[in-house]
């Protein structure tokens, strides 16, 4: 996650919602889809719409915003939605979720240089089939599941599951402390070796508090909040959680607003937030690309202007005049090179899936969007996190 100043320095700043053009073909509506980014590429698997379950793989190039349909081979998760799905490196890691007839526990892998699919063979005791988790990397080398909607009818859960990545080995770690109530449709995000769970739902009750899980002593803490959202609502705003001062502040956006949604996804892109799909009030499938641009006002005075422009040129302008990029990269990248790009290992141990996997390091972290409810605000509440305090102290 991004390192923006806290909460009072983000409120100060001049938001704005953007609509790209795109070109060629619009992608069919679609929710519980998931998306990553890639190299400058907006990967999107899978989703449904009405009785319709996708198993594409749709790619959104964000400077010349051109839609395509990626052609995969290998093993392929076939259809599915309601899942997670998470960049490690140079590949897309997909696990659990439903085929439309049954919720499924699989891992399916997809080498975005390569674009083969596999199915890796695990160690160890496998989660339970589950959709509406959470899939979170922490460090380098650990996968984590949490939560989600087991098989029967109101089977909310809320264990922990760990993958090692070196060893493809799965663990159920005994974890201490009170966890949080059971739940899907949450939203998770890692700051160092720390877990942060948000909002979900368990049927008719709605969550709105942050349970922190450290992942090295795998122990439960909350983190108690100064304001908040509602529930039962259709959503459009957007939030700011102050990690150091635990308060939450609403974003001032510009521009035309964006109906209120659920079950999207938002993803980071280098300065700005794509949110994508998703449901509208109307309860209808949405196919609509939208931008949060986290900066000031658009240098040409409007904001319905080709994505061209907004993630073109004035990428590298815009992250150094607004972002301070040298704390940013400090959290986003975890001291990576944004401009560096990943390529593959000529002396790859051709048996294991993970070879290191730091050396394949994604150039961007992004916010982790699980298909949320009515109970998470549209940007999946994308945390703004300051550095500690120390940190902070010492810049």
């Amino acid at each position: 996650m991004g390192s923006l100043g806290g909460g009072e320095a983000v409120k100060r700043r001049k938001a704005m919602w953007l609509y790209p053009k795109i070109v060629g073909f619009n992608p069919p509506e679609r929710w519980g889809h998931s998306a990553c980014i890639f190299d400058g590429v907006l990967y999107v698997f899978g989703g449904c719409c009405g009785g319709m379950h996708f198993s594409d793989v749709l790619t959104l190039n964000l400077v010349t915003m051109n839609w395509s349909s990626l052609a995969t081979t290998g093993h392929k998760p076939g259809t599915r939605d309601s899942h997670s799905a998470v960049i490690i490196g140079q590949r897309m890691v997909i696990f659990g979720g439903t085929n439309g007839a049954k919720k499924v526990n699989d891992l399916h892998i997809l080498d975005l240089h390569t674009k083969e699919w596999v199915k890796p063979t695990c160690k160890g005791t496998l989660p339970t089939p589950r959709e509406s988790h959470t899939s979170t990397l922490i460090g380098e080398d650990r996968l984590i599941i949490f939560g989600g909607s087991g098989e029967g009818e109101a089977n909310y859960l809320n264990d922990v599951h760990v993958l090692d990545l070196k060893t493809m080995t799965w663990t159920s770690p005994d974890v201490k402390g009170n966890p949080p109530a059971p739940r899907d449709s949450h939203t998770a995000v890692s700051i160092g070796n720390k877990l942060l769970i948000y909002g979900g739902d368990c049927g008719d009750r709605y969550h709105g508090e942050v349970d922190v899980l450290d992942t090295d002593t795998m122990s439960w803490s909350r983190v108690y909040i100064i304001g908040g959202v509602g529930e039962k609502q259709y959503y459009n705003d957007v939030w700011v959680l102050d990690a150091v001062t635990c308060a939450w502040t609403q974003l001032d956006i510009r521009g035309q607003q964006p109906q209120g949604r659920f079950s999207h996804t938002a993803v980071v892109a280098n300065a700005d937030i794509a949110i994508y799909g998703g449901c509208g009030e109307d309860e209808c499938p949405l196919n609509e690309l939208l931008i949060l641009q986290l900066g000031s006002e658009h240098p040409y005075g409007r904001y319905n202007v080709s994505m061209c422009k907004i993630f073109g040129s004035r990428w590298s302008h815009e992250k150094k005049k607004f972002l301070r990029m040298d704390n940013l990269q400090k959290v986003i990248l975890k001291k990576g090179d944004p401009n560096h790009k990943c390529t593959e290992v000529d002396n790859e141990d051709k048996g294991a899936v993970f070879h290191n996997p730091g050396r394949f390091r994604s150039r961007l972290k992004y916010a982790h969007s699980i298909p949320t409810k009515l109970s998470c605000i549209i940007l999946d509440i994308f945390l703004l996190i300051r550095e500690c305090a120390g940190e902070e102290e010492e810049s």
